[in-house]
């Protein structure tokens, strides 16, 4: 276990290593290399779609019945959550940083926040699966901390890992915490759940993994073989074995 204050969890600040955590077909875990790409993707917007103010940092879209989701995350210089109907028509629908989306039966739940200097936010909105209008947004609730990456757990519920931990979110607003552990030097960057129920999560040098046994979750940190132990050196996290 990696405290968030001692010598290991600051050394996985400087570390080149990152991982990403995947789901085969058969719904077993995969670790695979993760580049450090931190920052705006390039996807392109749905046809008609013109590109308003504020439409900002890495995009992610999600289509709905009548339209698009389109989320926008430039970190501390802004972002949004925006509805685009198929005629191209936007709708700015909120000015936070937008996470991730999961679909569930009752809608599609939206994960916004910041995590910058002294700030560390987040929180759950959900939106049918069908908007008429902006008051079709509402809060689902408040998160511990800045989501940092989703997952889509069953119909009505998904998984979070925030800067603070990692939790179940339902549908219904209900939250559930799994495990409370400053991930905020770490960059989560994925977590899924594998057909067993174990849950993991990637990110800098570490990938955590929650083990169910008997109805509580067992926290694990996993490293390679030969990154048994590790230093700072050059501002570089160094490992060997």
């Amino acid at each position: 276990m990696a405290e968030s204050d001692s010598s290991a969890m600051q050394c996985a600040n400087h570390s080149e290593l990152e991982w990403r955590v995947l789901l085969s077909e058969a719904g077993t875990a995969q670790i695979v290399r993760h580049p450090r790409t931190h920052g705006a993707g390039s996807p392109k917007l749905p046809a008609r779609v013109k590109r308003q103010k504020g439409m900002i940092g890495a995009e992610s879209t999600f289509k709905l019945q009548n339209g698009w989701l389109l989320g926008f995350d430039a970190g501390e210089f802004g972002g949004g959550l925006w509805f685009a109907d198929v005629d191209g028509k936007t709708q700015e629908l909120s000015n936070e940083n937008v996470r991730g989306f999961v679909e569930t039966q009752q809608g599609v739940m939206v994960f916004v926040g910041l995590a910058h200097m002294f700030h560390d936010s987040g929180k759950v909105l959900i939106v049918p699966h069908k908007i008429t209008s902006k008051t079709d947004l509402r809060t689902l609730g408040e998160l511990d901390g800045a989501p940092q990456a989703v997952s889509k757990l069953s119909d009505d519920t998904a998984l979070v890992i925030t800067t603070q931990g990692i939790s179940q979110i339902a549908s219904s607003g209900v939250s559930k915490t799994l495990l409370r552990r400053r991930f905020s030097g770490l960059y989560p960057n994925s977590i899924v759940a594998a057909s067993d129920s174990t849950i993991y999560a990637g990110m800098r040098l570490f990938v955590v993994r929650l083990v169910l046994q008997s109805g509580e979750y067992t926290e694990q940190w996993l490293v390679p073989d030969n990154c048994k132990h590790f230093r700072v050196r050059d501002l570089q996290c160094v490992c060997r074995k």
